[in-house]
């Protein structure tokens, strides 16, 4: 465990040790099994590592469109957003937030014949379901990672609307508010809930994925290009910190992120790190010296 840097508790060995000392003996068939659960497992590493691949080239994509805005909205990920952009396309193709929700039908059908009027229907079936799809997965996220989304799905519950009714009143919403940031070249200021750093959770998210360092400074230079100047010493706060870090790594991310730093609007004293003039200074020091 320790050789392999595996994370254990001394009292879960105990356990395991404990159990095998009083377990039954191995059937004639334990290697057989053995082996085919080793297979599955084979299987389960190659399309994890598919999945890791596709959304990491799903983030390449993201970071070149505005949509990227939304990561700065909490409960929306690289993913959702990544949908959700490929699905809608360009934000300057609708004239509204409700052109979106007119192309994802995200809206009841409406009933009428004579004196009847029934406005309150299923949702229409002509519409784009791959829209509609990514903004339902967008509400989701939503009501179960954003204070203001869920309270408000906690208060139609009370209301005992229908679960279904409710994700689609969310998804109406949220899509308002997603032509409000990609269209307006904004990030979340809403009320009462604190907004998401969207370079931090778009490096976050590469780490996880265990993405190379070349792709991950190219994507957070790519999505930098898309902030508003109001935006940029609150982005530049938590990836600060990472040039301050004391690794053993040979390429340091933070060292990387100098750059995209000063371009925040860090200067190399607050960074820690020598700027033009300590080198020069240093240099004719040297020559002095010498």
């Amino acid at each position: 465990m320790t050789k392999t840097k595996v994370r254990f508790q001394t009292r879960t060995i105990e356990r395991i040790v404990a159990w095998a000392g009083a377990a039954a003996e191995s059937s004639e068939l334990a290697t057989i099994h053995t082996r085919q659960w080793q297979q599955l497992n084979e299987v389960r590493r190659l399309f994890d590592e598919q999945v890791a691949a596709a959304e990491r080239e799903m983030a390449g994509f993201l970071v070149k469109t505005p949509y990227i805005l939304l990561l700065s909205v909490t409960g929306i990920n690289v993913v959702s957003a990544g949908r959700l952009a490929g699905e809608a396309g360009p934000i300057e193709h609708y004239a509204s937030a409700g052109a979106i929700n007119g192309r994802a039908g995200l809206y009841p059908s409406r009933y009428q014949s004579d004196e009847v009027d029934h406005a309150d229907g299923t949702l229409v079936r002509q519409c784009n379901r791959q829209l509609r799809g990514a903004g339902m997965l967008v509400a989701e996220n939503l009501i179960k990672c954003h204070p203001y989304y869920r309270g408000m799905s906690a208060l139609w519950a009370q209301r005992k609307v229908d679960p279904r009714d409710r994700r689609c009143r969310i998804a109406n919403r949220a899509m308002r508010m997603v032509y409000q940031l990609v269209g307006g070249r904004q990030v979340w200021r809403g009320r009462g809930v604190d907004r998401e750093y969207l370079l931090a959770k778009l490096q976050e998210f590469h780490g996880v994925h265990h993405t190379p360092i070349d792709q991950t400074i190219r994507d957070l230079n790519e999505a930098f290009v898309w902030l508003p100047k109001s935006a940029y010493a609150a982005e530049a706060k938590p990836l600060a910190e990472l040039p301050r870090r004391k690794r053993r790594d040979p390429q340091r991310l933070g060292e990387l992120l100098v750059p995209l730093l000063i371009r925040l609007g860090l200067s190399h004293k607050e960074l820690g790190v020598p700027g033009e003039e300590t080198v020069e200074s240093n240099t004719s020091e040297a020559r002095s010296s010498g």
